[in-house]
């Protein structure tokens, strides 16, 4: 999927009406397709600009989970934390 259709699914994603759990559904798509975290959060860093201010929020929002700043339960990856096993790899 080229940058252009990735940008254009999550912009189309965030102005509907249910738009935080399309975004989310957009973003995990793509994750599982392999296009990287750092990709992902370039693409909606750049859509920020272009969102209605009532839109924004959805998109900081999906970033969060993308990253993983947030509760553990609604992570898009999983982030390894003290005791796990893969600790202090990523």
């Amino acid at each position: 999927m080229s940058t252009l259709e990735r940008r254009d699914a999550m912009f189309e994603a965030v102005e509907a009406s249910n738009g935080f759990s399309r975004l989310r559904r957009v973003v995990v798509a793509l994750v599982e397709q392999g296009v990287s975290v750092d990709i992902l959060i370039n693409d909606m860093q750049d859509l920020l600009a272009l969102l209605a201010e009532e839109h924004e929020d959805m998109m900081l929002d999906v970033m969060d989970q993308l990253v993983g700043y947030c509760p553990k339960t609604q992570r898009i990856l999983p982030r390894p934390e003290p005791g796990d096993a893969d600790y202090g790899i990523r």
